[in-house]
């Protein structure tokens, strides 16, 4: 392992490198160089470890510009190390303009949760840390069930925001209910903004009978359009999505017009560019679980189940017409340009069968205490979901409100750390 080392906030900066199979112990498959940045506070030699899991998937770990929010909170009482999960950052990044060796089904398959656990496992050993502590966020939190599924001897303790995941149900159930929530979180948008429906329905047939463009010069069809929706499920999203529609047209020359600063604020909102993996690999991280049939574009196949998501509703009428969410569809690798080198693997990916589960609820039963924070109205990991898994731990202690939604942390990382750890003292 190579380790350099830097000075900035106050803070010991260890820039930690270990290389890596991408396929267990099988170097003939290539191998890829592992980023974990750790945070050493002044004082802080013999602080216990912290390892940080970034929510996503594809995306790499939060980059330190101060010592506030959650991570700050942490560092009071721990080192805390920021992994770059295999796929992303300094991690060997795979996007459209990389390797095409590294863009396959079978590559694409190695980056779920319980390979992200092989690799913070071997980083512990080079590291020569006997036991650490964990914190999750969303797909972060996926990836520590899994770890205590397979290796809770490994792990103190762990905390997860939004990321208590479906450990009993396939990826059908899951989008069954992440549709179900979303219908119920866009009824109450619309309640709070009333004209935010039609504005919805008009933008959507204009786009279906007009051309209009994105600054990155592809086509914005309706059915993209609508994938803005997952902007419900943050905590500014009500307001961010309802400022983006309240006045979305103008009159060009006699012809109706999507103003461009609309269009600019749409594409940057729509774009996989920042991290492409988040569409290639999201429906994945459901494999396995319950059912090792493929996931066969789950979510795509769901929305025509559920009145108003379906790709072909109509937005004229008084039909149900929503918007959709945290849902990827295989349309999308053809639409948006960030995603085009990718559709290939993705296709083979839905296809692939799996041979076992990231999680063992066995396993679970006699792991260390965890603390999460679950959010009611949570259209990623839904409530019920998360509840079961929950239950699943040997001493699973819960922070259930409404008070946030699936990006609490956003808004008050520290406190919602300190209330966590606060619910794990005794341990």
């Amino acid at each position: 392992m190579k380790t350099a080392s830097s000075r900035h906030f106050g803070l010991t900066i260890r820039d930690h490198q270990l290389e890596r199979p991408w396929d267990g112990g099988d170097e003939s498959k290539g191998t890829f160089s592992l980023f974990a940045r750790e945070l050493v506070p002044d004082g802080g030699e013999g602080f216990p470890v912290l390892v940080y899991f970034q929510g996503g998937p594809g995306f790499p770990a939060p980059r330190p510009v101060d010592r506030g929010g959650l991570i700050g909170e942490a560092l009071k009482r721990y080192r805390v190390i920021l992994l770059d999960q295999r796929g992303t950052g300094r991690s060997s990044r795979i996007d459209g303009h990389g390797e095409d060796s590294l863009i396959t089904g079978e590559r694409l398959a190695l980056l779920r949760q319980e390979h992200i656990v092989a690799d913070a496992e071997a980083l512990r050993e080079a590291l020569g840390i006997k036991k650490w502590s964990l914190y999750g966020q969303s797909f972060g939190g996926f990836c520590i069930t899994s770890y205590l599924s397979l290796h809770p001897d490994s792990v103190d303790e762990a905390y997860l925001t939004g990321g208590l995941p479906s450990t009993d149900t396939d990826a059908d159930e899951v989008y069954r209910a992440t549709f179900a929530k979303l219908e119920a979180r866009q009824e109450r948008f619309f309640g709070e903004y009333p004209w935010a429906s039609e504005s919805t329905r008009e933008i959507a047939h204009h786009l279906d009978n007009s051309v209009e463009t994105l600054p990155t010069g592809e086509r914005l069809s309706s059915r993209r359009f609508r994938t803005l929706g997952i902007e419900l499920g943050r905590g500014n999203g009500f307001h961010t999505l309802a400022y983006l529609l309240e006045d979305p047209f103008r009159t060009v020359r006699g012809e109706k017009r999507l103003k461009t600063d609309f269009l600019a604020s749409a594409g940057a909102a729509l774009s996989f560019e920042q991290g492409p993996l988040y569409a290639a690999i999201h429906e994945s991280i459901y494999g396995g679980v319950a059912t090792s049939a493929p996931t066969n574009w789950s979510a795509h196949r769901m929305r025509e189940e559920i009145e108003g998501f379906e790709e072909a509703a109509d937005p004229r009428g008084r039909d149900k017409f929503y918007l959709t969410g945290e849902h990827i569809f295989p349309w999308q690798f053809d639409e948006d340009p960030a995603l085009h080198a990718f559709k290939g693997a993705a296709n083979e990916l839905a296809q692939r069968r799996w041979d076992a589960s990231p999680y063992d609820r066995d396993a679970l039963a006699t792991a260390p205490p965890i603390a999460a924070a679950v959010y009611v109205d949570d259209i990623f990991v839904p409530l019920e979901r998360s509840l079961s898994t929950a239950r699943a731990y040997r001493d699973a202690r819960l922070h259930v409100t409404n008070q946030f939604q699936h990006d609490g942390i956003r808004h008050d990382g520290a406190g919602i750390f300190a209330l966590l750890r606060e619910k794990l003292r005794d341990h």
